[in-house]
Order: structure tokens, then sequence, then C-alpha cells
């Protein structure tokens, strides 16, 4: 199959590649504008409490929109002062009067509410409620900036949903240049060590050029049905450039070894796709299956970056098996032009990425192999246990959804952002919103009593610090004590006709009405836990645990709920999307290599991979383990999503050495029945593909980790260390071990699945004339051990 096609487009290779080369070209239009059309957010969970009170603030009471918070420091050092505050109305005339802002509420406009006060006296606050969702609400921040007006003595800074988008969209911009600056130069100097031909190396180069701005067109198009998250464009990024790259050096060292035995163009490009091509495309469907269990969860945030990368693995593949091998079909002898020999193949010998010269199989990495496979039970246990505790750390991850604490220092929208968090009272930003539905009149002396009975029951939860309401409100209070008015009273004040209240109660009970829509009445708790603790998380549940009064129903939402809801998803859908891309991801190797057991065996040595990675993970970004050489400030958590993104992104990554390694030893052990030599000649014949590949996975990842973005740079350095021993530990000890002890059980399946491999599997040798490789070779395959 993967042979015939190799013969198709060496056939059409002209038009194969001026083919593929017009769809890339046509991509960059829309490629180019992917990062505008994505999203920033993506974590609420759809049908979830949290996201019924979201949707009940659009519709009741008209605030679930998105909203601009101005934050003014003054240099006279008393912002409530009547002169401060006339400079904050004359700052924001002309933005109050703009069609898209609904209302303006502040410490005027509340009636003198304290919470508008920072601590130290010296900053104010105003939030701008907007007429518009919060993704529209990112295209009117500079309008909006433009309408404040500069006054003497007042500083002021933005921050809401729409700035803080703005700043993740070009800081995810900035990082991504800076990972591309610094990797594909990198790159490119290890493919020259590679190959030592600069035709050769520029190949993969030209793969991930066309691959990425295809992958991101479909993106973008995509983008107009679905949402999805602005991090798809680096993690897409990331990929192609991991994969195109590793797909295309696979595919010409099998070309080049093919050509340098004697084989014509033609047969050297058939046999190269029957080979590598075909060990590619189901490390590619490894790849693809999974990131696509992603799809599992719910929020539209992971489930992105699912389908993003699946399409990048897609075009990678694309790419790689029509482009690469139609311009292969053309070059012919002329991929190894400009050659560097000299003191440039020691290096490369040096560094393991030279393959055994004069053709021998007889090499350092033949040596290392067959030493490991000397002692396969003294390398096997300590390799198990330092992998193993290595991931030990991963028991005490702490996930939370990110807040603008994952951005770096410095911007405004993060700054003005974390000072709403620290140098105000009450946590304004992020209280829990509780809506309670009450079955006569809001304002009726037994609801108001029901309304603050149920409050002081929540108020009563140990982490509360407050709880408000039209009710019970820092305004409603005694004058000479300072008390909370009774029930009577503001019974009162709400029963009162407007037009007979003094001027000050009239703009008191205005703006408390805006607590009240219909028969629902809206309470804030504030807490004095920090919104991504795990107790401010556990908090939610607690506060949907206290007992409401009777005809009264009552629902809990608000940032930290939210984030509950949507981690308590999370952990509820992982086991499934582990277990079942698990399942998948071996039937695939199943059918390719016709073994029941060596899926079993991938399957356990990529969780051992993946182990220690996690581990290093919560190491280094939670607990804050070289957070000075990485340069971020540590959280105290792990950002939500990282680990199953991880997880999504390396098992299948974690199948593609081991793929290509275990299809050489196949093709040995099909000549030869000998299950050591086969596992030292496969390591010997991919020791240098594999090396290069992963030097530039590594690398490409790695470079991730000089992002300012503290989600961006973890998933890099993550994923660069779960690689880094992958191709090391996994590939030159675990590998070896384990397939010396099993021996010829390596390739046992069952009577049935043995048959049905035979018969539907890709486990067959697609080239005829493999025998050449070794003139002492067996002359009939040996038998797949069948139970």
């Amino acid at each position: 199959m993967f042979a015939a096609w190799g013969r198709l487009v060496y056939r059409r290779r002209r038009w194969v590649a001026l083919l593929a080369v017009l769809v890339a070209a046509m991509a960059i239009a829309y490629a180019s504008q992917a990062r505008v059309i994505l999203n920033s957010g993506g974590w609420l969970i759809e049908g979830s409490e949290s996201a019924s009170v979201t949707e009940r603030l659009t519709r009741e009471f008209d605030a679930g929109g998105s909203s601009l918070v101005i934050v003014y420091t003054s240099e006279q050092g008393d912002a409530a002062s009547p002169a401060v505050q006339d400079a904050v109305a004359s700052s924001l005339s002309r933005l109050a009067d703009d069609p898209v802002v609904n209302e303006v509420i502040g410490y005027s406009q509340s009636g003198g509410d304290p919470r508008f006060i920072s601590r130290d006296g010296r900053s104010t606050y105003v939030v701008a409620q907007l007429d518009t969702t919060e993704e529209g609400s990112i295209d009117q921040v500079e309008h909006l900036r433009s309408l404040i007006q500069p006054q003497s003595g007042l500083s002021y800074r933005l921050t809401g949903y729409g700035p803080l988008a703005l700043a993740v969209n070009e800081q995810s911009e900035a990082d991504l240049q800076r990972a591309e600056l610094v990797s594909l130069p990198l790159a490119l100097l290890i493919l020259v060590l590679v190959f030592a031909s600069l035709a050769a190396a520029v190949m993969p180069l030209l793969v991930a050029g066309l691959a990425i701005p295809t992958a991101l067109a479909l993106v973008y198009l995509l983008a107009q049905q679905i949402e999805m998250s602005i991090y798809v464009v680096n993690v897409a990024t990331m990929l192609g450039l991991a994969l195109a790259i590793d797909y295309s050096l696979f595919l010409v060292s099998r070309f080049r070894e093919e050509l340098a035995k004697g084989r014509p163009v033609g047969d050297a490009v058939e046999t190269a796709m029957g080979t590598a091509g075909k060990a590619i495309t189901f490390s590619g469907l490894a790849v693809a299956i999974g990131l696509l269990s992603l799809l599992f969860f719910e929020s539209s945030a992971l489930s992105s970056i699912g389908i993003g990368g699946s399409l990048v693995v897609v075009a990678s593949l694309a790419f790689a098996l029509t482009f690469l091998p139609a311009v292969l079909g053309m070059l012919g002898g002329r991929v190894n032009a400009l050659s560097l020999g000299g003191g440039f193949n020691v290096l490369r010998g040096r560094l393991g990425m030279a393959p055994p010269e004069g053709g021998t199989r007889h090499g350092r990495w033949e040596r290392v192999a067959h030493w490991v496979m000397r002692r396969p039970i003294l390398v096997l246990v300590p390799t198990l246990i330092l992998l193993l505790a290595a991931g030990t750390p991963f028991l005490r991850l702490n996930q939370a959804v990110p807040d603008a604490s994952v951005l770096p220092a410095g911007l405004e929208a993060r700054d003005a952002y974390i000072a709403l968090q620290r140098d105000f009272p009450g946590g304004d930003l992020t209280p829990f919103t509780i809506l309670a539905e009450l079955e006569g009149e809001p304002t009726s002396l037994a609801s108001i009593g029901a309304v603050i009975a149920y409050g002081e029951r929540l108020d009563a939860l140990p982490e509360i610090e407050s709880v408000e309401s039209p009710f019970r409100h820092p305004l409603l209070v005694q004058p000479a004590s300072g008390e909370p008015l009774p029930a009577e009273q503001v019974a009162q004040l709400f029963a009162a006709p407007g037009a007979a209240l003094p001027p000050a109660q009239q703009r008191l009970r205005a703006y408390l009405e805006t607590y009240i829509s219909g028969s629902t009445v809206r309470l804030e708790a504030q807490t004095r836990l920090h919104p991504v603790e795990p107790a401010a998380l556990a908090l939610t549940q607690q506060l949907r645990d206290v007992e409401v009064e009777a005809g009264m129903e009552a629902q809990v939402g608000g940032y930290i709920a939210s984030s509950h809801d949507s981690l308590s998803s999370m952990r509820a859908r992982t086991p499934w999307a582990v277990a079942l891309t698990m399942v998948v991801v071996a039937i695939v190797l199943y059918l390719l290599f016709g073994s029941v057991v060596l899926p079993v065996k991938a399957v356990f040595m990529s969780l051992l991979s993946l182990t220690a990675s996690f581990g290093a993970l919560v190491w280094i970004f939670q607990e804050g383990n070289l957070a000075g050489l990485l340069s971020f400030e540590p959280l105290g958590y792990t950002v939500a999503g990282i680990p199953v993104i991880m997880f999504a992104v390396l098992f299948g990554l974690s199948m593609d050495y081991e793929v290509l390694l275990l299809s050489r030893v196949q093709e040995a052990y099909r000549r030869t029945g000998d299950n050591t030599a086969s596992v030292a000649e496969g390591l010997a014949r991919t020791a240098a593909v594999i090396t290069g590949a992963a030097a530039i996975m590594i690398t490409v990842f790695a470079a991730f980790s000089l992002a300012d973005n503290i989600t961006i740079k973890a998933i890099g350095v993550g994923m660069a260390i779960a690689v880094f021993l992958d191709a090391t530990i996994i590939r030159v000890l675990l590998v070896p071990a384990t397939m010396r002890l099993m021996g010829r059980w390596n390739w046992w399946a069952p009577g049935v699945l043995g048959r049905l491999a035979d018969r539907v599997g890709f486990s067959h040798v697609e080239t005829t004339d493999a025998l050449a490789d070794d003139p002492g070779a067996r002359t009939t395959e040996p038998e797949p051990t069948r139970g």
C-alpha cells in the first residue's frame, strides 16, 4: 500500500509537488488571520451551575456582558476626596456617553461604597459595563481608551476581559516569534549534523514551512464555526515544527540510505515510502489519537487545542507523504549536494548523529544495545525506580484555572488586575455570585428577611469574609453605630416613593436595585482566600450546600465557582480520555506490528516517561524550583489543563521513536529470526536519525521555555523533558532490556488476533528486496509467535 503510493507519487512527482505548493500558498492568507479570530477564554462548562449563573446575569440583570475596569491612582493621596472624584468624573465624561457603555459604576455612583477605594486610600477604580460580549469587548478597548481624558495628578490603568485578552494575544505572538527565532536556526544546524548536506537539511524545513500555514488556515476556517483558544496557534506551531521536521527527517534518511545501496531513484522513493512512510503514518495516527482525546473534555479551551493539534498532524503527514517524496524523486542523488565532510563527520560521529560507516551494523549504539541486553534486570530495575521517583512530585499536583498572574509583570492589564486583587478590600473581581430565586415580591418584608437569613448562613462559613445583597450592604448601616439596618427599615427604603426620598437615598436605592431582577436577588460573597487556592475552590461546594429558606432556590456562580466546575469536569473525564487513548493507540500498534505484546510494552514505556515529566512539571512550575533559571514567578499551582494537554501530545509523540525503532527491529527479525541481534541492529540503524529527531524536537519545545507566558513556558519545558527521557532512557535502556527479557514473545499474538493481524494488519514487509541489506540473511521469514 505505502510502497504503491510511493510509486504513484514518483510517477507524478512534478504535478504532486506543484499541487502541494499551491495548496500551501493559498493557505497563507487565511493562516495570517487565525490569531485574530481565536479567544482567550474557553473554561466555562456549558450546563454547569456557574454557566447557568453567567447566562442568567446576562438575561436577567444585563450584567453578564463584558466590562472595562479603570484603576486610577491620585498623586494627592486621597482618592475618596471630592476633588479626586470630580477629576475621575471629568476623565470619564466622554466614555460614559459612548453607545457601547451601558453604565459606569464607581465610588461616587455607588453613594460612597468603600470597596472602590484602595486600602492605602491612594487609588480608586471604576467599572464601565459594556453593551457587548466579552469577545466583542476586545475590539473596543483602544476606542474606549481614546475616550478617557487625562487629568492632572491622576494616572490610570485599564484591565478587564478585553485588555487582558489583548495582553494575552500580544504576549502569545511575541512568545511565538521568539521561539521561532531561536528554534529554526538550531533545527537547521541539527539537520546539517544529521545529513552532512545542506540540500538534504533544507528538505524537512520546507515541509514544515508548508504544513504549518496549511494547518493554521484550517484552524481559521474551523474557528468560524466553533470557539477555539488563542493557545491553539502556539501549540500548533510548536507541534508543526517538531512533527513536520521529524517525519521528513525519517523519510529523507531512509531515501538516502536506499540510494547509498545503489538503488535507482524510483526504487529508493518506493522503499522509503514502504518503510519510513508507513512508520511515520502510524506514528502520526498515534499522535492524532492522543490529541483527539482532548475532545472528551467539556472545556472548549482543551478541545480546541486537540482539534488544532490534530490538524497540524494531518498537514504534516500530508506534505511529508506527497510533497517530500515528489521533491526527492526530482532531486535524486542531488539530495546529497553541498555535502560537508572531513572534521565535520568526526563531530557528527561523536554526537551520535552519523550512521555506521561502510554499511556495517557495528557501532557505538549496537554495542550499547548488546551491553544492556547482557544484563537486562540490572538495567531495568534501577531505571524503573529512577523514573518512578522522578514522578513523585506529581502526587502533590494542585491545579487551578489561570488568571492574569500567568502573564509577566509590567503589562498594564496584568498589573492593574493584580492591584485590584491585592490593594482593594474584598477581592472585588472574583466574588462568588449567588442568585436567589424567591416566590414572593423580593422587596417585601418577608422576602427581605429570608434573604438576610440566608446571607447570614453563608457569612457563617469560616472562609467567607462578607456577604452583600441589596438588603445587607456596606451602605445600609445605622449612621451612629454602623450596625446593619434591620429588615423593617430596609423594606421601608424600597417601599417609599422614589421622589419622596432625599437625593442621596434615591441614588442609593437606584444602585441597590441593580441587585434585583424580577423575583431574583443577587448576592455576592467575598472570601479572603486567593481564587486559585484549593480551599477557595472547595468553598464553592460548601456554599452550594448551605440550606436555603423555604420557597427559595439558589445557584452559586462567579470566577471561583466556574473554576471549580471546570476542574470537576476535567477530573471526571480524564480517566476515560486516558484509558480510551491507550486502548486505541495499542490497537493501532497491534495492526502495525501484528503483536499484542509490543503495544502493551509501548503504552507502559510511554506512561513511564510521562510520569517523570509530570513530576518535573510540578517540581518546577508549581513548587518554584529553577524559577530563577527559567525566569518566571512561581504560581503555587499548576495551570489547569497542562497535564492533560501534555498527555494528549506526548503519549502520541512517545510512539514516534517507538514505531521507527521497532519497525527496523521487525525488518531485521523477519530476515534473521534472531531477537537479540535484531534489537541491536534496529537501534544501530535508527540511532542517528532518532538522535537528530529528538534533538530537533527538544530544541523546538525548549525554545518555548523562553516564553513570558507561564502556560506556554510550562508546556514547552514539560514536553522537552519528556522527549529527552523518551529518546534516551526509554530508547537506549528500557526498550533493549525489555525486548531481551521477552525474547520471541515480543511478536506473540493469540490465534484469532494473530490471524486477524495477518489478514487486515500492516505488519508485512512491503519491500521484496530487503534481503540485500544482509548477504547472510535468512531466505524465509520467521513465523510470528501465534498462540
